[in-house]
């Protein structure tokens, strides 16, 4: 109980109300490191939880026509300065199902930490899923972050994923993920990142419009100051009459840091579309002359910038 009592305490440190935790009306999972401190079910939402091999493997099912009304809570974090945490996730949303996810993970007092994440969810035909996935970090920029994701998302189903590393140092990050999209499906994916002093970033997302009148958005923001470095690939296939596809990139660059974007479109039928726009550079003149004469200094006129493209 103590160990879990210092976790919330790291919760409402990052400014993450630990509250929710004692709500029995909401479900969640709490893991220190490999350690499984607390997990609830409610009606309609199950889970089995175990630790195989160094793994801890969470398998959560939301059960046909459940609409769960408030979010699902995942902290994962770590107490400790040094450590490891990898964790193997599977959900099943099954047909014409609702749910919405909420992830914490908060390293904040992160100096040396590892943390892998591998993820399976499965959209079942008419469900909706909502995944936010929130990364609070130290400034220590020793942290390496490795999450991975395998979506598939059934007839008339919606899949919409929120990733945010806004907070603290990056240290290494390398986000995967790849998702399936059947007859008129919607994929929706936005990754914001903000990179400092030597911070890595590798973001690589794919969509394969595999269904008739399929569509997906892939959207990504990133801010580099220092010497930090990111390298974004997004790709979209088409592969079905009516697919249609977008993706948006744009990186704000300062100091020495250096930005790359990769757009990849696939078309393999003649009616569907893919388009992509990308842009990568410092912080626009017109908006930093107006915010400036409005008095604010050039600094703070950049950081207002670059905090209002991460929202």
């Amino acid at each position: 109980m103590q160990r879990l009592e210092q976790f919330f305490s790291l919760l409402n440190m990052a400014g993450i109300d630990s509250a929710v935790l004692n709500d029995r009306t909401k479900a969640h999972v709490v893991l220190d490191g490999q350690i499984l401190l607390s997990h609830q079910e409610i009606p309609g939402v199950t889970m089995t939880i175990e630790d195989k091999h160094e793994v801890l493997t969470a398998e959560i099912t939301i059960v046909r026509d459940n609409a769960v009304s408030n979010p699902i809570h995942l902290c994962f974090g770590l107490l400790q300065a040094i450590g490891r945490q990898r964790v193997s996730l599977h959900i099943c949303v099954e047909p014409c199902a609702k749910v919405h996810f909420i992830a914490h993970g908060v390293f904040a007092n992160a100096d040396d930490v590892r943390h892998a994440m591998e993820k399976t969810i499965e959209v079942g035909e008419g469900a909706d899923v909502y995944f936010t996935d929130s990364h609070i970090h130290g400034m220590s920029g020793n942290m390496k972050v490795i999450s991975s994701g395998q979506v598939t998302v059934g007839k008339k189903a919606r899949y919409r994923s929120d990733f945010s590393l806004t907070t603290g140092r990056v240290g290494r990050l390398d986000l995967k993920e790849s998702i399936v999209a059947d007859d008129y499906a919607i994929v929706e994916l936005v990754s914001r990142v903000f990179g400092h002093g030597t911070d890595l970033i590798n973001i690589n997302e794919a969509v394969s419009l595999n269904g008739q009148f399929s569509r997906s958005i892939i959207k990504s923001r990133v801010a580099l100051e220092g010497q930090a470095r990111a390298d974004i690939v997004s790709m979209t296939e088409g592969r079905a009459e009516g697919a249609r596809g977008h993706m948006d990139c744009m990186e704000i660059i300062k100091d020495t840091a250096v930005g790359q974007s990769t757009p990849i479109v696939k078309v393999s039928h003649p009616l569907a579309k893919i388009t992509h726009e990308a842009a990568i550079g410092t912080v626009d003149k017109k908006q930093m002359e107006t915010l400036i004469c409005h008095g604010l200094s050039p600094e703070q006129a950049t950081d207002m910038i670059v905090l209002g493209m991460l929202r």
